[in-house]
């Protein structure tokens, strides 16, 4: 981000892009570049003065009603819960192909490969928080929506992520 945006010295977009719009533009591109919905994120936010507080995210340890107070605390729902914890499908983290921005996660979290004692891999797909959410009724529904459609997943992944970009920004 640092590099980006000493880069934009001198152009057209020097002082009109913060590195919080370039966070935002970079994820949202990451996913594009993927396989994944193209997102139109909205730019012109104000960059923070220090760095968030300590515990704003919630642990990857957490269960799901954690998670889900931890989003609500946000404004955010289950739904957005779950539609961007789909982002876990990219990395390396046993949900698919790592460079692909697909519903693998879901179809993966339906079938639970962390429980298969045949696999000596198990322990290292997911994360504890990643497997608690098939666990939670209200969780699974939204998988179990985003497995059978990759396209509705798409959608309220796109839609969740601008939500999420947005919260809490101080715009110019």
């Amino acid at each position: 981000i640092e590099q980006v945006s000493d880069a934009l010295v001198k152009t057209p977009a020097e002082g009109r892009l913060s590195k919080a719009d370039l966070v935002a533009l970079a994820g949202a591109h990451a996913v594009a570049v993927c396989g994944g919905p193209l997102m139109d994120v909205p730019v012109g936010r104000v960059d923070a003065a220090g760095p968030d507080p300590e515990y704003r995210m919630v642990s990857e340890k957490a269960g799901a009603a954690a998670l889900v107070a931890n989003f609500a605390d946000k404004g955010l729902g289950v739904q957005q819960l779950v539609a961007l914890s789909g982002a876990h499908t990219i990395g390396g983290k046993g949900f698919g192909d790592p460079v692909t921005f697909d519903n693998a996660y879901y179809t993966a979290l339906l079938a639970k490969p962390w429980l298969d004692p045949n696999n000596s891999m198990a322990a290292m797909i997911g994360l504890p928080s990643d497997h608690a959410l098939p666990d939670d009724p209200e969780c699974l529904a939204f998988i179990r929506a985003y497995a059978a459609d990759q396209q509705l997943f798409f959608r309220d992944f796109a839609a969740a992520y601008l939500q999420l970009t947005s919260k809490g920004a101080v715009w110019a």
